[in-house]
């Protein structure tokens, strides 16, 4: 009897650890991405040669050093092909989390937004400097992001924002649910 209690006892206590173990990774699966590096490809989709790549690094993180960022020249009236990738460049090797936020598709929208100033509230963003197509969708047929289509208009001198925003469980195809994983902001000149 005593050896069946014990036998009894290691099991239910196996039993717990594992559902508490579980229990604790549940809310880390729906964290903010940890991103470092936004580098974005505009390929001009009449001439595959012609190509514009822009970063964007905070290594620090919000608050410290200022980031890098690369100003984004484009032509008027062209169409570019543009992929957006992520990276986390404190670890060491960096990770991709473009792999990340594809396969976590229906959980992430990356916005394209074009702005007169730095930092204006997202009503503030401009129709009139570009038209933006998401190429990708997540599986509930919703863009994501990473790859999209850039129809530049006339000249502009401005900035484009490339938000990456994190919506679990809410994504609904605009900006307002969720959270921000990284704002980032380009000088940008269209001539």
């Amino acid at each position: 009897m005593t050896t069946k209690f014990f036998v009894f006892a290691a099991g239910m206590t196996l039993l717990f650890a594992a559902c508490k173990k579980e229990k604790n990774e549940t809310p880390t699966e729906n964290a903010n991405e940890e991103i470092t590096t936004l580098k974005l490809t505009f390929t001009n989709a009449a001439n595959a040669a012609d190509k514009v790549v822009a970063n964007w690094k905070d290594m620090d993180g919000a608050g410290g050093t200022n980031p890098v960022i690369d100003p984004v020249s484009l032509k008027a009236n062209t169409t570019y092909n543009v992929t957006t990738e992520l990276f986390d460049e404190r670890k060491n090797p960096a990770d991709t989390v473009t792999n990340e936020i594809e396969e976590e598709g229906a959980e992430h929208r990356v916005f394209h937004l074009f702005f007169t100033n730095p930092g204006a509230s997202v009503a503030d963003s401009l129709t009139n400097v570009a038209t933006v197509t998401p190429q990708d969708k997540d599986e509930n047929n919703l863009p994501v992001g990473l790859d999209i289509t850039m129809a530049t208009k006339t000249a502009f001198t401005g900035f484009l924002r490339v938000v990456v925003r994190h919506q679990p469980g809410n994504k609904d195809g605009t900006y307002a649910p969720g959270s921000t994983d990284v704002l980032t902001e380009f000088p940008l000149e269209i001539k």
